[in-house]
Parts: structure tokens; sequence; C-alpha cells
């Protein structure tokens, strides 16, 4: 018979929920601002090796991926994936038959 967890395991899964969630909302922090550190000036994009007005579209469309898309793109992925986990594990144990049931 399976039972629902002690409300102790709930809490220490609830606290452990949280640490990942905080962990990989900094993680989509730090990824933005380490893009924003070195691919931008006054809060303007520079695409890496352009020079203003030269830079042929291809190239910017290489650093567009290669500097800032593909990179938020992963990490919010697993940012995604991460949360999805999440909801399945609350959904799970919320559907779990309690004591007595």
């Amino acid at each position: 018979m399976t039972t629902k967890p002690a409300s102790n395991d709930d809490g220490d899964q609830d606290q452990r929920h949280r640490y990942e969630l905080t962990t990989t909302m900094n993680w989509v922090i730090r990824t933005c601002q380490d893009i924003v550190r070195n691919h931008s000036h006054k809060t303007f994009w520079t695409p890496a090796g352009s020079v203003e007005d030269r830079s042929s579209t291809d190239h910017l469309i290489r650093s567009a991926r290669e500097d800032v898309l593909n990179r938020l793109q992963a990490q919010l992925r697993g940012t995604q994936s991460i949360l999805a986990a999440i909801e399945r594990e609350r959904a799970a144990r919320q559907h779990e038959p309690g004591e007595g049931e």
C-alpha cells in the first residue's frame, strides 16, 4: 500500500524545489548579465568582431545566434526542463492517496 509522505517529507521536497528554482533562475540572470557585459555597449548590442555599419548581414546573423540567441535558448530550455520536472513531482505528490485511502 502506498502512503502519502509525512508532512516533513513534503517540506523537505518543497525546500529542494525552491532551491532548484532559485538556482536555475539565477543562472538565467547570470547568462543575461554575461551577454550584456560581453556583447553590448551602453545597452546596445555590439556583435563580436564587427565594425559599426560595416559588418555583413551574414556576420550579424552569425553573431546574433552565437553570442546571444543560442546561449539564451540553451539556458531557457534547461530552465523549462527543471520547472517541468518540479511540476511533475508536485502533481504526483498531490495525487498520491493519503493514509487510510
